[in-house]
């Protein structure tokens, strides 16, 4: 029996995306699918053609069974925890680059390590470090899951240590391959079900509640309509390139979902439960959430049919009455400090000048940088200002984001910041030259082959609430992967943030 026929379709995991899991579990009789077998899938190893949208980024794992007149492989359920074996702290967070003209907007990025059903999504042979096992990247090891950040809307961006479960595309990601092959990763996913600090209070409840986030959209992406391309052309450029000008960007998600969201302890019998349905930006047909307590919060949602534009955006809180009340915290940022705007590269487009702005030196760009700036205040997330900042030399940016957050008194948190400066304007998106890859403006810039710069990322680990108060500044850790060049002792930028206690 082939590995295909444990694929499974998307009708039959929509009726039980989470609530029988074993009942749609990969049975894990057949092995982890060889690295090297993408090629037969469809994938081809040439970075030019990619960019050019000869040939796919993106091919499903065992195309090579399906046939190309009919339906292409069907969506794959995962469940897991949000986790990084080498890099803890990038277990979740945007991307540091991606290529413009497949995207419309930069993806986020989380790593999952698959819960035991599922391990066998992950390919190559962890021995002979090859395909999900190649190297020591934030992502070894794990299930690396993608979607556009303007395809996934922000309150339901996970945090390392989350919980997921997830239905998407289960492809061999062409665009990124060693002498051991190519990796698995889920890319793009339909419905996403985030659980917070599984079994515990979320940082957004005032009131010490669990909660569960859901997004289902019907966008593929152009991730999926690549996939999607590449099951019909079956190796055959005229039919590709010709697929991605008719194929559409809306699938149907209708049907049955089921979640489940674990609550913390009662504190007494007198305690009751009190549930919450908030909406977070739904648009398009409307759906029907139900919710019901056997242990463990069960919850169901039913998603009309149909291809019209369509978001599920809900986010459910529950807890006990008489829980205790966690410390309400706000995070101000106040301060950013860019020391190097990482632009320009060197001149003439020369690889090394002795630069202070990059080690990308070999970049055609101009001053001002456009920096993207995150932020993350225990698994909630903003950007600072309207998404980019343009920056020189010594600039220093006031007033940025406040972040609310609810503690568990005693309990840790992390602080995190990750940058991004945009290289790649002159390039646009996948809907043309004329158009910018959100967040980054459109430009005439060139950047280079190894993406846009990376000024680095910030984390501060705090061990309670109470060890967290005050004044505090941040600089890039010393393990980021940055083309900050290590002449800047301090980093290319620094940041100052203060946080309080509110209500005392």
């Amino acid at each position: 029996m082939t590995r295909a026929r444990a694929v499974l379709l998307v009708a039959a995991v929509a009726a039980a995306l989470a609530a029988a899991l074993s009942a749609f579990a990969r049975p894990g009789s057949d092995p982890p699918p060889d690295p090297q077998e993408a090629v037969l899938d469809g994938c081809g190893r040439d970075y030019i053609a990619q960019t050019e949208r000869q040939i796919p980024t993106w091919v499903y794992v065992d195309d090579r069974y399906a046939v190309a007149t009919g339906p292409p492989p069907g969506a794959q359920l995962l469940s897991g925890v949000v986790s990084s074996r080498y890099y803890p702290d990038l277990a979740s967070h945007p991307t540091e680059e991606d290529l413009p003209p497949i995207h419309r907007s930069y993806d986020v990025n989380f790593d999952v390590l698959p819960d035991a059903p599922y391990r066998d999504l992950l390919g190559g042979d962890p021995a002979a470090h090859t395909g999900n096992y190649a190297g020591r990247s934030p992502s070894t090891a794990r299930l690396h899951i993608e979607r556009e950040q303007a395809a996934l809307p922000r309150f339901a961006w996970p945090d390392p240590g989350d919980r997921v479960t997830l239905l998407g595309s289960w492809v061999w990601d062409c665009g990124h391959w060693t002498n051991g092959g190519e990796r698995t990763e889920i890319h793009s996913y339909s419905a996403l079900w985030v659980v917070r600090r599984p079994g515990g209070a979320s940082v957004r409840s005032s009131s010490g509640e669990a909660e569960g986030d859901l997004a289902v959209s019907n966008d593929k992406t152009y991730a999926g309509v690549e996939a999607d391309c590449a099951h019909r052309a079956k190796g055959v450029v005229l039919v590709f390139e010709s697929c991605l000008l008719t194929e559409s960007e809306r699938q149907d998600v209708g049907g049955d979902h089921h979640f489940s969201l674990p609550l913390p302890p009662r504190p007494s019998k007198a305690s009751r439960l009190r549930v919450r349905v908030l909406d977070a930006g739904s648009f398009g047909a409307r759906a029907q959430v139900t919710t019901r307590f056997n242990r463990v919060l069960q919850v169901s949602v039913h998603v009309p049919s149909g291809t019209a534009p369509l978001l599920v955006a809900k986010r459910i809180v529950a807890g006990w009455t008489n829980a205790p009340r966690p410390e309400h915290l706000r995070v101000r940022f106040t301060r950013l400090l860019v020391r190097r705007a990482m632009d320009p590269g060197c001149s003439n487009g020369g690889s090394t000048c002795g630069s202070k702005e990059t080690t990308h030196g070999e970049q055609i760009t101009t001053p001002p940088g456009e920096w993207n700036v995150y932020v993350d205040a225990a698994g909630v997330w903003a950007m600072w200002g309207n998404g980019v900042l343009r920056a020189r030399d010594g600039q220093v940016f006031h007033h940025g984001p406040v972040l609310d957050v609810y503690v568990p008194l005693g309990h840790p948190w992390r602080l995190f910041v990750f940058t991004r400066e945009c290289d790649w304007g002159s390039l646009g998106n996948a809907d043309g030259a004329a158009h910018a890859m959100s967040p980054c403006p459109r430009s005439t810039e060139v950047g280079t082959f190894d993406g846009d710069d990376r000024p680095g990322y910030i984390v501060k680990h705090f061990r309670s609430p109470e060890a967290s108060l005050g004044f505090h500044r941040g600089r890039p850790s010393r393990r980021t992967i940055a083309t900050c060049p290590t002449v800047n002792k301090l980093g290319c930028y620094e940041l100052d943030y203060i946080v309080t206690r509110v209500g005392r």
